[in-house]
């Protein structure tokens, strides 16, 4: 009997897992058929899965990190609220756009003000990095420099790669109605797409493609890093970083990325515009 109770657990646990991940919209949606013939195209997708330039090899005991995240321990948080620095909508709105501006909101979540344009980078403003917030830690801070409802519309997001802590559903909710358009790395679109996104404001571009935000040009860039945020689709999006070339100062957003060859190859490619 107690062979069976055990049994009986485990299956009911895998069930509410399973209707947890199909149901909850938090893990957005996969590529269509038609769109993985066309990321086969992008030189660096085989088998379903886009690659690094350089394999990086994930050699981690899953089990073990699960025990040692659940079991908590000391020194991996501040011990007291990090009190932000708040700003206001009228202070953003009326920004001298000849001064180039970066406000931190955590994790990599920048509010860009450059050339007159205000741009979100992987702008996670949620209180959880998780597909639910009992398996994530809260954010350092109770409060944001300014709430998601404050901000004044916003020209462009641009994302890095699809993890919970770059790409939240619910700041998109928030966001989504007072956005012009969203840059993403290929893949990242269709999420976006699921929670109400129109696709005529989505742009998905490869490592080197350009496109322009009237006179700021975008360049998708390599990194070393992986993308999912499921059990089963690890590697089936992009990752990227980003070169933002505005007209007197530009900037490199590295996103998640850990050191290889790329970083050279940007240099040389952007240089001399980008870094002087």
């Amino acid at each position: 009997m107690i062979g069976i109770a055990i049994v009986g657990i485990i299956v009911l646990l895998i069930l509410v897992i399973a209707l947890f991940i199909n149901l909850s919209p938090q893990f957005g949606k996969g590529a269509t058929k038609e769109q993985k013939i066309e990321y086969a195209k992008s030189g660096h997708y085989e088998k379903g899965k886009f690659l690094n330039r350089v394999p990086a090899i994930m050699d981690v005991n899953y089990w073990s990190m699960i025990k040692e995240f659940a079991k908590g321990g000391s020194n991996r948080q501040p011990n007291e609220d990090i009190v932000v620095e708040k700003i206001d909508s009228l202070a953003i709105e009326n920004h001298d756009p000849s001064i180039t501006q970066l406000t931190w909101f955590g994790h990599s979540a920048f509010l860009l003000e450059i050339d007159g344009k205000k741009i979100l980078i992987d702008p996670m403003l949620g209180e959880t990095p998780a597909p639910h917030p009992m398996l994530g830690s809260k954010r350092y801070s109770k409060e944001l420099p300014i709430a998601i409802e404050k901000l004044p519309f916003i020209d462009a997001i641009i994302f890095s790669h699809d993890h919970y802590d770059h790409l939240d559903y619910g700041s998109i909710q928030k966001l989504k109605e007072k956005v012009s358009q969203f840059f993403t790395p290929l893949g990242v679109g269709n999420h976006l797409v699921e929670w109400g996104v129109p696709r005529e404001k989505i742009h998905e571009l490869n490592w080197w493609e350009t496109i322009n935000l009237d006179i700021i040009e975008l360049v998708c860039t390599p990194a070393r890093h992986f993308s999912g945020r499921g059990l089963f689709d690890r590697e089936t999006t992009l990752w990227a970083s980003w070169v933002i070339k505005g007209k007197k100062d530009n900037i490199f957003f590295s996103g998640d990325s850990g050191y290889d060859i790329h970083f050279s190859e940007i240099g040389e490619n952007m240089a001399p515009s980008i870094f002087h």
